[in-house]
């Protein structure tokens, strides 16, 4: 399963590495260094755009596009307005009956990553539960977070429509992660599109599961 998971998102990346790419190298044919983030709000939206329509093909039926919780109940009104939705690889099934409330505090494990470039064919990662670059559930412990505080809106979207023992690949536009303005001191540039692989491991809700430690 972990191999089978890894060929899928090195697939994944390298076929959005070569759109970004080809798109960096062709709107900087004319220096001759490339720095990682130039035209950066650009080749992240190009980046969006080609996520978006491979999720709306959904060639092997695993994909899911998902409008931003915070942006009403109807859907309409954000066609084909890309940076409003996330969008998901579902790469397992858990055996969840329920998914977290916007209220419920849940246990996730993550890695989080920019788009890929030249220099970080798989994305930069830039904030994980993991101990090393993959996730090993016999050892590593999720991180324990609320629903409605200190994640962005592409994330507490996405873990709304999961459940116990999912694991997605979400792409979250700029407007639905960190925005217009450098986070983290720059680790995160403006107009970032964040891709975690995301697998949600408990939900604890609210004063019902009093007992967050993690057995």
């Amino acid at each position: 399963m972990k191999h089978k998971i890894f060929e899928q998102l090195k697939a994944i990346a390298y076929v959005v590495f070569l759109i970004v790419g080809g798109y960096m190298v062709a709107s900087c044919s004319e220096k001759d260094e490339v720095s990682e983030f130039d035209n950066w709000r650009d080749r992240n939206q190009a980046f969006v755009d080609s996520i978006a329509h491979v999720a709306q093909t959904n060639a092997d039926g695993s994909w899911e596009i998902i409008k931003a919780f915070n942006l009403g109940d109807d859907a309409s009104l954000y066609q084909g307005m890309n940076n409003y939705f996330i969008y998901v690889k579902k790469l397992e099934v858990g055996t969840g009956t329920y998914s977290p409330m916007y209220v419920d505090s849940v246990r996730i494990h993550y890695i989080g990553r920019l788009i890929p470039t030249a220099q970080h064919p798989q994305g930069k990662a830039f904030g994980k539960s993991y101990s090393t670059n993959e996730l090993n559930e016999t050892t590593d412990v999720p991180t324990i977070f609320c629903v409605n505080q200190n994640l962005v809106v592409g994330i507490s979207t996405a873990l709304m429509h999961m459940h116990e023992g999912d694991r997605w690949l979400v792409y979250i536009p700029y407007y639905l992660g960190y925005g217009a303005t450098d986070y983290t001191k720059g680790a995160i540039p403006a107009y970032s599109t964040l891709v975690y692989d995301l697998k949600l491991a408990r939900i604890y809700r609210y004063k019902i599961d009093n007992d967050t430690a993690w057995h």
